[in-house]
């Protein structure tokens, strides 16, 4: 097997950028998908049980389950100027962005999140991520079959 095109490692720091970006709605709606075991995990740190997080934070979305939105399109738990709060037990696919497998597929797919995403590319070398910090982040990210449960 080849080795993937960003072998060299990648830039990215969100530490100093803290945008939000990837939690507000600027990029428009979307979904946080989640895990059985990351649902457990949420209502764990909220202090609530498990039918109350669903039926308070989670829609179902085909055979899935995200997060929901504020009306702005932020995720739930985005507090705007703090970041997260529930950071701790944040979802993996939270913890991995941006690298993302659909993000680090080709240069081009990284070259297109970066022009969303401020801190992709940017500070000094000791913010570059090696190939085996990469990888593990992207292991974080759910599959499919992670996220299709009864």
């Amino acid at each position: 097997m080849s080795a993937p095109w960003y072998k060299s490692g990648l830039q990215f720091k969100c530490e100093g950028t803290d945008c939000g970006d990837c939690c507000s709605g600027r990029w428009g709606p979307g979904y946080v998908w989640l895990t059985l075991k990351e649902m457990k995990g949420i209502a764990k740190a909220l202090e609530i049980t498990f039918d109350q997080f669903t039926l308070q934070y989670v829609r179902k979305v085909g055979e899935r389950y995200s997060l929901i939105e504020r009306p702005n399109h932020d995720c739930i738990f985005y507090v705007e100027g703090k970041g997260c709060s529930v950071y701790d037990a944040r979802p993996g696919q939270c913890r991995s962005y941006p690298f993302w497998p659909h993000n680090i597929d080709k240069p081009e797919d990284w070259q297109e999140q970066a022009e969303q995403c401020p801190g992709i590319g940017c500070g000094d070398p000791c913010d570059k991520w090696s190939r085996k910090e990469i990888d593990k982040s992207a292991a974080l990210y759910p599959s499919a079959r992670e996220l299709r449960f009864p």
